[in-house]
């Protein structure tokens, strides 16, 4: 009995193995070529967790079966990072705040002010608390995301223009201040829409020299009522393979859409080497196609100065706690070498099914590096 109990562990432990690994292909593996490791890639935290699980239980079994794992671990080890940190600030101290060279950016997919459970009653009361976190955290940048800037007794762009943001810009070329956007209180030199409505980046001026913010959101997933009730099944074990055809064809869409987003984004990152930070909703995790291409330009606020686990999305789970699917880190500020995050902040907050983050962020100037 207890050989078959060996045998069949050992089975898992393989399969858990290979799955652990083919998460982390994604980043090799465009979604085109690959679609496999692209869903795998949602799962790499929970199989690392499950290959751990492997190692002690053979450790504590006296087998020699934990290398099998552990060697899986130590191999991908450098994804650990991407999802839990250790030390980090949540804020700048106060003589940094003093110094002309700190700036502090928010970025915060808003889901329109309607909260977890999509309740559009509860905008004006959410665009209370938002303005209560602006002000609390006193951000220079603004990167929003499903942006509503106003209702039938509040205009909120016109409350943030009189907190000091004087400076605004959006990804779409007509329709107002909505969707993504960009509010400053540095100047703004230059507007380019790269694709509307959903990405664009502003140059900031910065003591002398210039920055540039893009503020992005990639293509959703688009997940319905039928969707969600789909991946519920999924979870029970009770999927109907017809049914689930549509949910699978929403996310192999997108991912491919993410696939030419990064095509399209790529020679803005190759050609501006210096001065440059993209915030915003990736709809991807960190082990993604996306993200890797990313990281290999550009990094991440959160490796440099988060801390613990910092999950953005939580959507998935509603006030009364109906969890569909694990939340993710989706949210984020990534930037190039020469600029330095100095601290790292994700605020848990109802007002929106993401959370926000705000980064504390550190540019010398030409005049200082000369």
């Amino acid at each position: 009995m207890k050989k078959t109990i060996k045998i069949i562990l050992l089975v898992f432990n393989f399969l858990f193995l290979v799955l652990l690994l083919g998460a982390t292909m994604a980043g090799w593996k465009a979604p085109s070529k690959g679609m496999l490791f692209s869903f795998l890639c949602y799962g790499y935290l929970y199989f690392l967790i499950a290959n751990i699980v492997f190692v002690l239980l053979w450790l504590c079994w006296g087998s020699k079966w934990f290398l099998l794992s552990l060697v899986g671990v130590l191999v991908r080890f450098t994804f650990i990072p991407l999802y839990f940190q250790v030390g980090g600030t949540e804020s700048l101290s106060a003589e940094e705040l003093q110094r002309p060279e700190y700036f502090k950016l928010l970025t915060y997919n808003l889901h329109s002010f309607k909260g977890v459970d999509d309740d559009s009653e509860a905008v004006v009361k959410n665009m209370g608390l938002f303005l209560e976190m602006v002000d609390a955290e006193d951000p220079d940048v603004l990167v929003l995301q499903e942006y509503v800037g106003k209702c039938d007794t509040l205009n909120l762009t016109e409350v943030l223009q009189q907190r000091g943001y004087h400076e605004k810009a959006s990804a779409r070329s007509s329709g107002g201040m909505q969707g993504e956007v960009i509010f400053s209180k540095m100047p703004v030199l230059k507007v380019v829409r790269i694709h509307e409505p959903t990405i664009f980046y502003v140059d900031l001026l910065h003591r002398n020299d210039t920055l540039r913010v893009f503020c992005m959101h990639l293509s959703s997933y688009g997940l319905d009522g039928s969707d969600q009730q789909q991946l519920k099944d999924l979870r029970h074990g009770t999927l109907d393979s017809t049914t689930g055809r549509s949910t699978y064809h929403k996310f192999r869409e997108t991912l491919l859409k993410h696939e030419e987003e990064w095509k399209m984004l790529e020679p803005y990152f190759t050609s501006c080497k210096k001065g440059l930070i993209l915030a915003g909703d990736f709809n991807d995790p960190p082990a993604s196609y996306f993200y890797q291409q990313c990281k290999q330009l550009l990094k991440d606020s959160y490796c440099e100065a988060g801390q613990g686990f910092s999950t953005t999305y939580h959507g998935i789970f509603t006030k009364r706690r109906n969890a569909i699917f694990p939340s993710f880190r989706i949210d984020m500020v990534l930037h190039t070498p020469d600029i330095e995050a100095c601290s790292y902040k994700r605020i848990k907050s109802e007002i929106s099914d993401h959370y926000p983050v705000v980064v504390g962020l550190r540019k010398q100037n030409r005049e200082q590096k000369k």
